[in-house]
């Protein structure tokens, strides 16, 4: 399918003519025409010979000729066949032996029968993902159900629908590589594609996607590899991302079906990009199909994890399909299509009830039948419908059945595939013919033969020579076979020939020689298997897999029990910790690195102990890693460039973790001397950065402005964009301190245009986020929004991402919306570790701001808790603690505890003058001086409070904060109301009206909401004036007097013609005026003219 149409299609055409015409029968059965068509693809047809003793057998070998699948495999004309046809004597027939009789060949392979529910199912959503609704389907059910052969069924649907079918497998043994059904899979894309459609269709990521399929970059050796990441974690979902963008452009070429199959067996990094997949292609042309066997997974089993989570995925693409045992009917339908016979009677109940239906046992009893004469078309011919009976005993189990058919092969035909089954489910012959003694490739060719005419093992299509067991069960069957004593003497050959075979490259084989190796440690000792677990678990480590990483290394570790600490311990002990740090494992990974640094420090090995020292960690590591470091400084030359890179991470670490700001800036000014004096001006930035970012986390702004901007200037002549992000990111932060909102937004498109070319989701979720703040600070919702979703798109569990859009979604009325972004942050911040403080910090500064904003108190418990967690936690940097307490500060203003605001205000009065905003608290900016005066009003300081706002509104103003301006305005007005002073009337009223305008033209509909409140205390106050007048009378008044007609007093004041009138009436009669001369009279008599 798919293949160009010439005159071999006709060939074909004729020979099913002539199949019906000889038998009497089509050549393929099937529930509907998706199952014929299939196995017209797929499926051998049964011997006409088999329905038919009169065929002759030259006729009988030209039919089945003229329907080979492979076209080149079919008579080359027309005339071919026809002088065939002319010598085949009709009258020639020859009476088949038991050996024919008895034949494989006999029955049609691949049938498929029932299925029907599961099968709509999986056509629907296949159906879905052509349609652009990328889908993601699990097959689950016991071992030999059927779910290869139903995903093989739907594999033809997906090519009569145009889509392109890729393949990977998982296989029980260990030693495959990590993301090997994956691997698989591109493989077989890239094989037949142009240079120029793989870098279409891979794009930026082409370089990633080589790392792990060299394929690649054998079609690609152009390719230029991407920026180096410091953070493993980074790196791996630079390759996910990568591997999925990929996925969803070829799905746009051609809709994309990918069939993982026994995904039991996968191994943890396939998982997980499996799990990420599914996040991203909810709008590809992409379906992928994994199966697996649902009675092995227990609680713990990673594919359980994997399914849980896809279970959460709120994109609604996943799906879970349930095989089990065919019904009686199909079992009957399956006897009658696959041996071209009906069934004697009462055979498909007794192979039902025995079997359940089960897939794979049925069509090995229908084999183990016709193999020992049990069921033959003679018989069939011979017995009539009264006679039909059955009794023959069927076997109890599926390995029985199993263990049956193969004692019908040769000794010699077991022999061989009992080493083949040693070697793997996968197998070549090259392979075997090294490990076979006294066996020549001819007699090797055709045990193979007789095995692959049994069924016992298959061809891989586009690979010669190389051979897979059709099921795990029939290799399963036969290693079981086999004593422990020779199956572990079969590993050690297996290695030791496969070791010899690959030569220089046994280290691309690794994990294969370190599962054999493994195998057979009782017989050869640990030597190899130290070497090449070790191997492999460099290889995972570089190919970003670190589950599989650690568990090479702590197989090397195991087998090292018990002996003295040495270079090959502390080797493996250094590797796993590395792993462990991947895998956030951050009490493992530091006892390990601990102990491998110690051995290199007392063996003098500085190379090896600055390497422990140096591994990428987060949070509560920092601190330790820094003893590391400064123990590792006194190893090598001070001046050196290896402790200039030294230096530059040990000051990052002190300034994060231990607050140590002195120490880090004494650290950094060593490492800017070492890069000036070598001209290094990749240490030069690199460590700016982190000295700007350390100045950000301490609430040193001015300073983290100048080196960020220093760093981004020397990021025109060093390629670097992780520094050149993040000095972006830290200089948006101190332009905004520096009122400068414009610049701000420059420095956000700058970060976001380097993020995407480092292609890190925390530094793109990082930089996103930060330009919303920006934006969001000037209330362009619509802007901040794009931005927060791309954030997010990129990391789903951001805090500070989270917290902007809460308040975005708060400020503007979503509040449905911002209650669900709240929870999803609240979550992030219970799952983080302790040393982690990104969430509490975030939850206990962004609750009290919405209770503020929707005039509630809910939840202000949860952010007193997390406030507390920040500010008793050892790794709480100065802005955790300015985050922290301006929560707290918020809780006592909104709660109306004097005593607590008054303890805050010590707290926060050093900020006068500030917003807080930096890389660890980016979005939902809040000016202090706002805060100040928040709790200067609750502490009963009206003076005080105003002498705030007026700072604040100020500082808004300059740096063109509208909404926090609004808010101010707000705050500013509420105080004064309750101050009830009679010379704030005109302030209040100002205040009250240009919150209303930014409110309403920004769509701040909460705001607006409580301005209404605060105007209806405004306008009802208690009358301070003569006569009665109200508060908005005397407004009122004070523009008569002013010359002002109605029509200008209402445009002043945002009131209507009506409204204006209706006060001017009353005036009058408070007044006694009977016209506006006397009004204007009256108010500069009685003080109210200005």
């Amino acid at each position: 399918m798919g293949s160009a149409v010439d005159e071999r299609s006709d060939l074909y055409s004729f020979g099913a003519m002539l199949y019906e015409m000889v038998t009497g029968k089509q050549p393929f059965l099937g529930d509907d025409p998706v199952g014929i068509i299939s196995q017209h693809i797929n499926t051998p047809p049964v011997s006409p010979a088999w329905h038919n003793a009169l065929c002759p057998r030259p006729l009988d070998a030209l039919i089945l000729r003229l329907l080979a699948k492979d076209p080149a495999q079919r008579p080359g004309s027309a005339s071919d066949v026809l002088a065939a046809l002319t010598d085949v004597d009709l009258r020639a027939v020859e009476e088949r032996t038991q050996e024919e009789a008895r034949s494989l060949d006999s029955l049609a392979g691949g049938v498929f029968v029932g299925r029907q529910r599961e099968m709509a199912v999986l056509k629907s959503a296949l159906d879905d993902s052509i349609s652009g609704r990328g889908r993601l389907v699990m097959l689950a059910g016991e071992p030999g159900i059927g779910k290869t052969t139903a995903a093989a069924e739907l594999t033809t649907y997906a090519g009569l629908r145009g889509a392109e079918v890729l393949w990977g497998r998982c296989y029980e043994e260990r030693g495959m590589p990590p993301y090997w059904p994956w691997v698989q899979a591109i493989r077989s894309y890239v094989s037949d594609k142009t240079p120029d459609e793989l870098r279409e269709d891979m794009g930026a990521g082409a370089a990633d996607i080589a790392d792990l399929v060299a394929e690649v970059k054998e079609k690609l050796p152009d390719l230029i590899p991407a920026p180096a990441l410091d953070n493993p974690d980074s790196e791996r979902f630079r390759l996910f991302d990568s591997i999925t963008s990929f996925l969803a452009n070829a799905g746009k070429r051609r809709p994309l079906t990918v069939v993982l199959d026994d995904l039991h067996w996968a191994d943890g990094p396939s998982l997980q990009l499996l799990q990420f997949v599914s996040k991203e292609f909810e709008r590809a042309r992409l379906m992928v199909l994994g199966t697996y066997r649902d009675i092995e997974l227990s609680r713990r089993h990673p594919l359980a994890e994997t399914l849980g989570e896809l279970t959460k995925s709120p994109s609604g693409g996943f799906q879970r399909v349930l095989l089990r045992g065919m019904t009686l009917q199909d079992v009957g339908e399956f006897i009658d299509r696959s041996s071209g016979m009906a069934p004697p009677t009462g055979l498909p109940e007794v192979v039902h009830a025995q079997t359940e239906g089960n897939a794979l046992f049925v069509t090995e009893v229908v084999r183990l039948l016709v193999q020992e004469g049990e069921l033959s078309q003679e018989l069939d011919i011979s017995w009539s419908e009264s006679e039909r009976t059955w009794d023959v005993r069927i076997p109890e189990g599926v390995h029985e059945v199993i263990g049956r058919r193969l004692n019908q092969l040769s000794e010699h035909c077991n022999s061989v595939i009992a080493v083949a089954a040693v070697l793997g489910r996968e197998f070549e012959a090259t392979h075997l013919r090294l490990l076979i003694e006294d066996t020549t490739e001819d007699e090797l060719l055709n045990a193979l033969e007789e095995a692959l005419a049994a069924r016992v093992i298959e061809e891989l299509p586009q690979a010669v020579g190389s051979y897979r067991f059709t099921h795990a069960l029939i290799r399963k069957t036969l290693t079981d076979e086999i004593s422990t004593t020779r199956r572990v003497r079969l590993h050690a050959r297996i290695g030791e020939t496969l070791e010899s075979l690959y030569g220089g490259e046994v280290e691309a084989h690794a994990a294969q020689l370190a599962y054999h190796f493994g195998e057979a440690e009782t017989v050869i000792g640990p030597a190899k298997l130290l070497r090449y677990s070790q191997a492999a678990g460099i290889r995972a480590l570089n190919g970003y897999a670190s589950e599989e990483a650690a568990a090479q290394f702590q197989r090397a570790l195991a087998a090292k029990e018990g002996q003295p600490m040495d270079s090959e311990s502390a080797a493996i002990l250094l590797g796993l910790g590395q792993a462990e740090a991947m895998m956030l494992k951050i009490d493992e990974a530091v006892s390990h690195l601990r102990q491998a640094f110690d051995f290199y420090v007392e063996a003098g090995d500085a190379t090896r102990a600055v390497t422990a020292a140096g591994v990428p960690m987060t949070g509560r590591a920092f601190g330790i890693m820094a003893t590391l470091i400064e123990q590792a400084l006194h190893l090598i030359p001070a001046d050196s460039m290896e402790a200039g890179r030294l230096l530059s991470v040990y000051g990052r670490y002190l300034g994060m973790s231990a607050g140590d700001y002195e120490g880090a800036q004494q650290a950094f000014e060593r490492a800017l001397a070492i890069a000036e004096r070598e001209n290094d001006l990749l240490l030069k930035i690199r460590t700016l950065t982190n000295a700007s970012n350390v100045d950000s986390f301490h609430l040193h702004h001015q300073e983290s402005l100048g080196k960020s901007l220093s760093a981004i200037e020397l990021a025109g002549v060093v390629d670097s964009p992780r520094d050149e992000s993040m000095a972006h990111i830290i200089a948006l932060s101190g332009r905004l301190q520096n009122r400068d909102l414009a610049r701000a937004k420059r420095h956000g498109e700058a970060c976001r245009a380097a993020a995407e070319r480092l292609r890190d989701r925390e530094r793109l979720s990082t930089a996103c986020s930060a330009y919303q703040s920006a934006v969001q600070a000037e209330g362009d919702w619509e802007a901040a929004r794009a931005l927060s979703n791309r954030a997010l798109a990129s990391w789903p569990y951001d805090p500070r991402t989270l917290g902007g859009r809460v308040l975005l979604e708060c400020q503007t009325g979503n509040f449905d919306e911002s209650q669900s972004y709240l929870d999803r942050l609240l979550e992030t911040s219970d799952a983080s570790p302790a040393d982690s403080l990104h969430g509490d910090g975030n939850a206990a500064r962004v609750i009290p701001m919405v209770c503020h904003i929707a005039g509630v108190t809910d939840r202000l418990d949860i952010a007193r808790e997390a406030a507390d967690t920040v500010l008793s936690s050892p790794y709480a940097v100065p802005v955790w603690v300015v985050s922290a307490r301006t929560g707290l500060a918020l809780t006592a203003f909104l709660e109306d505890d004097a005593t607590a605001a008054a303890q805050q205000y010590s707290a926060l009065e050093s900020q006068r003058g500030t917003v807080l905003t930096s890389v660890a608290a980016l979005c939902g900016e809040i000016g202090i001086d706002r805060v100040l005066g928040l709790l200067s009003h609750t502490m009963g300081n009206m003076d005080g409070a105003a002498v705030h706002f007026e700072e604040s509104l100020e500082f808004c103003r300059e740096a063109g904060f509208s909404p926090e301006l609004a808010w101010t305005c707000h705050d500013y007005a509420d105080m004064l109301i309750r101050r009830g002073a009679s010379g704030d009337l005109s302030k209040t009223g100002e205040l009250l009206d240009e919150a209303d305008r930014i409110g309403s033209d920004l769509g701040m509909t909460p705001l607006v909401e409580e301005l209404r409140s605060l105007r209806e205390q405004f306008d009802n106050a208690p009358p301070e004036y003569p006569d009665g007048l109200t508060n908005r009378e005397v407004e009122v008044l004070r523009l008569i007097a002013a010359g002002k007609n109605n029509r200008e007093i209402g445009e002043e004041l945002f009131i209507t013609h009506n409204t204006v009138a209706r006060h001017v009436s009353n005036i009058f009669v408070k007044t006694g005026a009977t016209n506006r001369a006397e009004a204007a009279v009256y108010a500069t008599r009685n003080g109210l003219a200005t």
